[in-house]
């Protein structure tokens, strides 16, 4: 739960009051601008329609990056590499690696996003703890966007209407290295940061509902101001895992794009702004970002 939080956190920073989440990349040489455009992993694909400048970006770009390309997670092979991804080593199941104490504790946690599905914690044994956290945090986060629909989310629509127009996908990651981030920690960095978790449950429950609230209202400013809360107590280590380091690869490979084909790049809104963050980056290497108009 707290490293897929950790995916979108991000230090303070003041923004301009233009502040939004579709920005502009243009100069430094580039024949045509790039757009950059933040996502949120939950949210409705009817925002789209609300995303100042979205329909310039798609008729603008030559090619949509994401993440990860869209159509390569939804293979058999991949789908079924991200289950084998999940599975826990027989000897290190989830009743195996966490004290019956904290069981117990995450037991709790679960049933109360789950009762209602009919599963129980026992049933998941065999997951890795970050595993059971994505669930548990994919459920919390749900709620909070009425009329959710897993088959109808913003970052793939967005891919899906410029596939439409005729650009094709790309992606900055692997599915190699998502699954690495996401499920290859060590199982002890796995099961503390669930049992912390749960701990933490209401805190993260008053977050989840706060980072959505800021989103569909496309406050960017309101949005890091919830991400960058105190008592995340992120670690350095964490942070450059999660965000700063996969922010310079991103930059770095949008160098080498974006003066060959024109960007709508759709990643998550946590990862553009702050001194590391991808907006700064490209600032820093000498191109000029700007909010769409």
């Amino acid at each position: 739960m707290k490293r897929l939080t950790l995916i979108l956190a991000l230090m303070l920073v003041v923004l301009s009051s233009q502040a939004q989440l579709l920005w502009k990349v243009s100069g430094n040489g580039l024949g045509r601008p790039s757009y950059i455009f933040g996502t949120h992993h939950m949210a409705p694909s009817s925002m789209i329609d609300k995303i100042k400048g979205m329909d310039t970006a798609i008729a603008g770009c030559d090619i949509v990056v994401g993440e990860v390309e869209k159509d390569s997670l939804m293979s058999p092979e991949v789908q079924a590499r991200m289950a084998q991804a999940m599975i826990a080593p027989a000897d290190s199941t989830l009743d195996k690696v966490l004290s019956n104490g904290d069981y117990k504790l995450v037991e709790k946690v679960f049933n109360k996003y789950f009762n209602n599905m009919g599963v129980k914690l026992s049933q998941m044994n065999s997951l890795k703890p970050s595993a059971i956290s994505t669930q548990m945090q994919a459920m919390q986060s749900i709620k909070y966007f009425p009329g959710f629909d897993a088959n109808s989310l913003i970052d793939v629509a967005v891919q899906t209407r410029a596939n439409q127009a005729g650009r094709p996908s790309a992606g900055l990651e692997s599915v190699d290295e998502q699954i690495n981030l996401l499920f290859n920690a060590p199982l002890s960095e796995q099961a503390r940061g669930l049992v912390e978790a749960c701990k933490q449950d209401e805190f993260f429950q008053v977050q989840s509902a706060a980072l959505a609230d800021a989103y569909m209202a496309q406050d960017l400013d309101r949005l890091l101001r919830v991400m960058t809360d105190a008592t995340m107590g992120d670690s350095e280590q964490e942070m450059e895992a999660l965000i700063y380091n996969r922010n310079r690869n991103w930059a770095e490979k949008l160098r080498v794009i974006m003066p060959e084909r024109a960007c709508l790049v759709c990643v998550g809104a946590g990862h553009l702004p702050g001194p590391q963050g991808l907006l700064q980056l490209l600032r820093d290497a000498g191109y000029t970002v700007e909010p769409m108009q």
